[in-house]
């Protein structure tokens, strides 16, 4: 009951700009303490008589309740201050909105366009495709030159469109090789370096990722700096071709809500040296260059889901969610303000259960369900799962656009617990409640769906006390409506509020409550 929700206690940074920092947490049990932190990396650290003033605010309160009651009161932060919060201008168009499901494929159109073409039929709903290695250059090496493309691709864009598929390509959006064409310097040092994000000795940083050049020798990309009009422009540039020569619906932009920022301190790019927030201030400009050109219909997406950039970007790639314990506080805070897909669907013995945990989280999450190979279809079991969550995903695609995350219901009784390896980083055990759980609603319809997802291999039977309090509904009687496996037929019944039910969920099934109420 609420009453007997515990107390915690929320501390946040509320800072609308999203400057550069670190949260700390460091716990001292003999003095029975926790030392709650947030380390800022100062703007132009190094020089002298440099003063800081943050551009945030550091808020604690007590508050009764959990990660779900912290969520909201960030959310109503955000919402009124954040300069990411997405009020106006972002036009997401409606396919990049509504869609329920992703497929994943890299290399020759030959091969991806009829697997994907394959998965969009037997899904049967509007499909898209993130597609990798769409370039001659190898991955993660001689990049941004990604032109020309491989044969093919702009007839397989074409040949994907006509059967209902929604094609992404993989570009990269913060680095640039330092021997760009094989184990040559095409154009990095001429034209690139002085764009680059340097350190306090002027040196460029570089990454590594594994890929090799054709010497055997680590391919080390530079971090360019956002602030550049050179990498601005390079970027636009990429995206542009995309969308205008080989009429892509969307662009992934990868790394941009990922990776961290660096402490540039090349005083030529105009920015400030070292932290602050002038990282995200130089992808906003980039991104709002390329907003304004691209037709409206496009779609432009990331990896992560780092906060400030959510007001550019039309959907975050959340295939890190790959956690045991991990509450979708992210989605309680910006359902509405940007879309979420993709898990990393793996291998390993234990592939198919944990195909249906990420499944069946994701749609509790809210997100687009998927990210995965499209050969899935021909795994009869796996196929028959994933299809019954996206048809779900599709079927109340309207709480997940235009509704709101509620508090996910809360089970009573004896639920088994399934364990399966995610394979994020080798071997990747997460172990979970058998039946997920989520709830989305319409607040001014009246109108939430609740789901409960059993995604292991023996029925379970459970009770689940409703309270109208929890989600903000005063009403003496409610609608419910209750479908099982994405069933379209279902028993409707008037039930006095609050009440208890108990729910028998069969192995493998998903059951839906449709819950309506007329304000007292």
């Amino acid at each position: 009951m609420c009453n007997a929700r515990p107390a915690g206690l929320y501390f946040a940074v509320h800072d609308p700009l999203g400057s550069q920092k670190d949260i700390g947490v460091q716990s001292n049990p003999a003095a029975r303490s926790v030392r709650l932190f947030y380390d800022h990396p100062l703007p132009d650290m190094g020089k002298a008589g440099n003063s800081f003033a943050s551009s945030g605010q550091a808020v604690w309160q007590l508050l009764r309740g959990d990660w779900y009651d912290a969520a909201r009161i960030y959310r109503e932060w955000a919402l009124r201050e954040a300069r990411w919060y997405p009020r106006s201008g972002k036009r997401t168009p409606t396919w990049m909105r509504e869609l329920p499901v992703w497929a994943l494929a890299s290399g020759e159109a030959r091969d991806v366009v009829p697997a994907v073409q394959e998965f969009a039929r037997y899904l049967g709903v509007p499909t898209a495709v993130h597609w990798y290695n769409w370039h001659q250059i190898p991955f993660d090496n001689d990049y941004p030159h990604y032109f020309p493309v491989r044969e093919g691709f702009a007839e397989g864009v074409e040949q994907l469109h006509k059967a209902g598929v929604f094609v992404m390509p993989y570009i990269n959006g913060r680095l640039w090789d330092t021997r760009d064409r094989g184990i040559e310097d095409f154009q990095f040092s001429a034209v690139a370096k002085p764009a680059a994000t340097k350190d306090e000795k002027g040196e460029p940083y570089v990454e590594s990722y594994g890929s090799r050049e054709e010497d055997g020798s680590p391919v080390r990309l530079a971090v360019m700096c956002p602030s550049t009009s050179l990498w601005q422009d390079k970027v636009r540039e990429i995206v542009g071709r995309l969308f205008g020569e080989y009429k892509v619906h969307a662009v992934y932009i990868d790394q941009v809500a990922a990776a961290a920022p660096v402490l540039c301190f090349d005083a030529s790019h105009g920015h400030p040296l070292g932290g602050g927030h002038w990282w995200n201030e130089g992808y906003w400009r980039m991104l709002e260059g390329i907003r304004a050109g691209m037709p409206a219909d496009r779609a432009l997406t990331t990896e992560c889901n780092a906060e400030p950039f959510l007001a550019w970007f039309d959907g975050y790639l959340t295939w890190h969610w790959q956690y045991e314990g991990q509450v979708p506080v992210f989605p309680a805070v910006y359902s509405q303000a940007v879309l979420m897909f993709g898990r990393a669907y793996r291998g390993g013995d234990t592939k198919d259960l944990a195909l249906r945990m990420k499944a069946a989280q994701q749609l509790v999450f809210g997100e687009q369900i998927g990210w995965i190979d499209p050969g899935v279809v021909r795994e009869e079991e796996n196929a028959r799962f994933l299809k019954q969550i996206v048809l779900l995903r599709w079927r109340y695609r309207r709480f997940f656009t235009e509704g709101e995350m509620a508090r996910p219901p809360q089970l009573e009784g004896n639920i088994p617990t399934v364990r399966a390896d995610w394979q994020w980083a080798g071997e990747w055990w997460v172990s979970a409640p058998a039946l997920y759980t989520g709830a989305w609603q319409l607040p001014a319809e009246r109108q939430m769906v609740l789901f409960f997802v059993n995604v292991g291999d023996v029925p379970v039977r459970t009770t689940f006390r409703f309270n109208p309090s929890d989600y903000g509904i005063r009403a003496r009687r409610i609608g419910l409506v209750e479908r099982r496996g994405g069933d379209n037929g279902g028993e409707g019944r008037a039930l006095p509020a609050p009440f208890v039910r108990t729910l028998e969920v069969a192995p493998r099934q998903a059951i839906v409550w449709e819950v309506s109420w007329v304000r007292e």
